[in-house]
Parts: structure tokens; C-alpha cells; sequence
């Protein structure tokens, strides 16, 4: 069986995107489905993939996978993804989609070309012993690193909370945030669960560091610097966080589903 899946990146974080309805008509269980993410992730390289139900649109599903298989409740840059394969590749009429995703309802907007705004689910605060605990749609430790540089000899430390049991069973992504001589603007990075490394871009993981830097420092906008680019954080409402960056395509796949 064959499944074509589009590549598409939100600054740098990348996702296969497949028409759910391709999986219906194989009768895919979830279960099928997460070891075809996996398979497709190891040959075509990506962060996760997902399963997009657009039949209703604007109202929009998925089932989102991590590039092992797992299942994760929310992931922001996959969600402007989402906005670019709906407006690019499916040539919707709309500019605005919502997304019901496991943490809840996401609101996904087109700016302008390649340039999508997502207004994601509350902030929650949350206690921890090993320092900032926030849930933007999935858990976060932020941690702050004067040297920004300094978090690529961070990976066995920051695999070590991830697993750590305080955060069992659920796990945490854990998120590096360095200030800039711009109180507005901050680096970050994230090492995420479901990679199990530090990815490129992590769209919860730069809600997550703009709001630390809110309760450090009183600032409501903060541009968030990634490794593979620049997220605009709107914290005005913390029951509505605004997430504002690129999205593109970077490859059209024609995928050979494994034999069981």
C-alpha cells in the first residue's frame, strides 16, 4: 500500500501530513497508524507525523504522533503546519481552522503566505522541585542557561529530567531559555519527548519560554529565537496564547507502507 504524505516545516520543526482518509480506507488502527509514523519517520527523517481529517473543514482533527510512535497532546508547530497544508496543499476557501486536538480546541490563522498565527489552549502554572513547571499544552521545565550555547552538552542532563520519576508517568519536555540584551526577545530550545533529543524548533517549548520570561521580567510580547527560527508570543491573554511563525513545504512523498 502506498500513502502520500507532504513534508512541511514550522521553522525547522518537521511533520509528514497524510489525509486521515487515506488511513479509513486502509482500515489503519491507531495503532497501525503510530508504527507507520515511526516507519516513515526513520526513512524520511521528520519530528512526527500526523493524520488530518479535513472533511469538515473548518473544523479540523488529527492524530498527532511523535517520531516514535508515541502520542502527544499538543504540538504548535505542527499546528501551523496544519494551517499551511490546508490552505497550500488542500486549497481551502477558509483562512481560519480549528483544530481539536487532546489538550483542547486550537484556533489556526492565516496571516499571509507561508506565515500562520495560532491562538493554543490556557497556560497552566505547575510546582516543581527542578525549577519553572508550566503546561502550554504539554509540560514544559524551563530552565534558564547564561550561555546559550551551553544546552548542546546539556542533552544527558536534560534527558535525565525528562525521565526523571517527579514527572512520572507523563514525563516533561525540558526547555533551555537564555535572556538577549533585549528584554523582549529570548533564545530557547527544547528537548522534547517523543524525540528524545533537542529539536530544531518546539512550538509549546517557545510559548513555555516566553512565559518565564513574562513572570521574569513583566513583558507580554516576547520573540522567541530557536535553532531554526523566530516565533512571535503573545501572552496578553494567558487563557488565549498567541503563537505567530512560518510554515513551508519542503517535500511531496509517496510512502510504501511496510509489510506487517
Amino acid at each position: 500500500m502506498r500513502l502520500k504524505s507532504s513534508l512541511v516545516s514550522g521553522a525547522g520543526n518537521t511533520f509528514h501530513i497524510i489525509d486521515r482518509s487515506e488511513a479509513a480506507n486502509a482500515k489503519l488502527s491507531t495503532n497501525d497508524m503510530s508504527k507507520l509514523i515511526q516507519g516513515i519517520c526513520e526513512d524520511h527523517p521528520a519530528d512526527g507525523g500526523i493524520f488530518l481529517d479535513f472533511s469538515k473543514d473548518p473544523q479540523i482533527e488529527w492524530s498527532f504522533f511523535n517520531n516514535d510512535g508515541s502520542i502527544a497532546e499538543m504540538c504548535g508547530n505542527a499546528t501551523r503546519c496544519v494551517g499551511y497544508y490546508m490552505s497550500e496543499k488542500i486549497k481551502s476557501k477558509n483562512t481560519k481552522w480549528n483544530l481539536n486536538t487532546i489538550a483542547g480546541a486550537i484556533e489556526i490563522n492565516k496571516v499571509e503566505s507561508r506565515q500562520y498565527k495560532v491562538i493554543m489552549t490556557k497556560i497552566e502554572s505547575l510546582k516543581s522541585p527542578h525549577g519553572f513547571f508550566c503546561n502550554t499544552g504539554v509540560p514544559h521545565l524551563v530552565l534558564p542557561l547564561e550561555d546559550f550555547e551551553a544546552y548542546r552538552n546539556k542533552k544527558n542532563f536534560a534527558k535525565s529530567l525528562r525521565d526523571h520519576k517527579d514527572f512520572f508517568p507523563q514525563g516533561t519536555n525540558v526547555t533551555f531559555v537564555s535572556p538577549t540584551k533585549d528584554p523582549s526577545k529570548v533564545l530557547a530550545v527544547s528537548f522534547e519527548r517523543g524525540v528524545e533529543d533537542f529539536t530544531l524548533a518546539c512550538g509549546t517549548g517557545a510559548v513555555a519560554a516566553a512565559f518565564f520570561n513574562t513572570q521574569s521580567v513583566g513583558i507580554k510580547n516576547t520573540e522567541v529565537q530557536m535553532p531554526g527560527g523566530r516565533l512571535k508570543i503573545d501572552l496578553s491573554n494567558l487563557a488565549k496564547p498567541a503563537m505567530e511563525g512560518p510554515a513551508e513545504l519542503l517535500q511531496e512523498i509517496e510512502y510504501v507502507v511496510r509489510s506487517k
